[in-house]
């Protein structure tokens, strides 16, 4: 008997919550709401919560976060 499995879809499935992969997810969802669509995206993260692997003590230019994100 084969087991029934929930499941969802979406347009864009984006592997990793650190810096480069919300940086996507972010940008992804500002042009889709710019031409006015709608897009389904996904981020999954292994950790416990997002960017929990990335390395400690890393400096971060902040440009393109403002740039991103006003």
């Amino acid at each position: 008997m084969k087991e029934e499995r929930e499941s969802m879809e979406f347009d864009v499935l984006i592997v990793g919550g650190g810096p480069a992969g919300l940086a996507a997810a972010i940008r992804l969802k500002q042009l889709a709401n710019e031409k006015g669509t709608e897009l389904a995206v996904c981020l999954i993260e292994k950790a416990a919560e997002i960017g929990a692997h990335i390395l400690s003590g890393a400096v971060m230019d902040p440009r393109a976060l403002t740039e991103l994100i006003p």
